[in-house]
């Protein structure tokens, strides 16, 4: 396996259990701010020391505490790129990647710099210093840098998150022809769930210092197993559960189910918010869970008309969150307050990483409802 990462640390009034592995491929490690994704570069980086564990690179150990082997960061030969760049104000692009390339190419060092000057098409840029280069321009002579010293890893801590989203997307799109060439472990890390998923292969989703194990994004996307990966999946509408004699009430919104299974760990319930539809779009009734509805409150979107709905004749404690496209929405009001949602979209979910189970992993792929 090209990376293992297996590390705890504690931090006081924060714990970090970190526990993957990756392939020559793209990784996204997702999660909310303070969820530990950055920590967990920086101790594969060798720039924190974790308490305990086993970090291994292409077969090469950078740390292990049984051992005490702790490489120092020169000696990892992982390549990081920080969300600022890291680039030294004073020196110029041709100097910058200079930098990177490793003491035992001297010789060829200034060679080595313009061939990547020009791969990574900052031509005519070689004299000029980082402020007076493009967001886009610092990002590549970055990158550059790092690549100088063929790296056995490459990682990238949130690199579009001080940008506008005009911006970001254009340098996404550079950044994604960048990293089709690496052909070695990158590591991603985001809070942003769609660029993750337009840039990575696989996602190791982060919840208050826990890491799940890797998936194929679509399967995560399709399938998340715990409450935090469906948050950060883009899930809208999800209750807390109260189980019993094989019914699953949704506590928020005073509704009751009977799915066919109940994985042990289940404790919450999602519903996509995209995912509800009117009770005359159900094709196949059968495969369907219908409610009758009340509009409490309706707001205007971009593209959409988002309804905040909740159960006729019952008091919710939260709102359900329903996106129609608008071009829907007039039919509405020449339909039965109805709607309905496919009985294999609807989740059932643990609290967390740490209580994910085999059985739980195993039951979410089936049609539960």
């Amino acid at each position: 396996m090209p990376l293992v990462c297996s590390i705890k640390k504690d931090f006081g009034d924060f714990a970090l259990s970190a526990d993957f592995s990756a392939e020559d491929e793209k990784t996204a490690l997702l999660g909310a701010s303070g969820s530990g994704k950055s920590m967990t570069l920086k101790c594969i980086a060798g720039i924190v020391k974790p308490d305990s564990g086993h970090i291994e690179v292409n077969g090469k150990v950078l740390f292990d505490s049984a051992s005490r082997i702790n490489l120092v960061p020169q000696k990892r030969h992982v390549g990081f790129l920080f969300q600022d760049y890291a680039l030294f104000p004073n020196m110029t692009t041709l100097k910058n990647i200079s930098l990177g390339v490793p003491k035992a190419e001297k010789a060829n060092r200034d060679k080595i710099a313009r061939q990547l000057i020009s791969s990574f098409q900052l031509d005519g840029l070689e004299n000029r210093f980082p402020s007076q280069l493009s967001g886009g321009q610092r990002q590549r002579c970055a990158l550059a840098r790092i690549l100088a010293g063929n790296p056995e890893i490459l990682m990238l801590d949130e690199p579009f998150s001080a940008l506008d989203a005009f911006l970001r997307w254009q340098l996404e799109q550079e950044l994604g022809v960048m990293l089709e060439s690496f052909k070695k472990p990158v590591l991603y890390v985001s809070h942003n769930r769609d660029e993750v998923y337009r840039l990575c292969e696989k996602i190791v989703i982060m919840d208050r210092g826990v890491s799940g194990k890797p998936e194929k994004k679509w399967e995560l996307f399709e399938n998340p197993v715990t409450r935090s990966a469906a948050i950060l999946t883009g899930c809208k509408n999800i209750s807390p559960i109260r189980i019993e004699s094989g019914k699953v009430e949704a506590i928020s919104w005073g509704l009751v189910f009977r799915p066919s299974s109940i994985p042990r760990n289940a404790a919450f319930l999602g519903i996509r918010a995209n995912y509800i539809l009117p009770a005359a779009k159900a094709e196949n009734p059968a495969n369907y869970v219908f409610f009758d509805y009340e509009i409490i409150r309706e707001i205007e979107d971009t593209f959409v008309c988002i309804l905040l709905i909740k159960p006729a004749g019952v008091e919710a404690k939260e709102p359900i969150r329903w996106e129609i496209r608008k071009t829907d929405r007039p039919a509405l009001e020449t339909q039965p307050r109805k709607c309905c949602v496919l009985r294999s979209h609807m989740m059932l979910l643990a609290d967390s990483n740490e209580e994910q189970s085999d059985e739980a992993s195993e039951v979410r792929w089936k049609n539960v409802f």
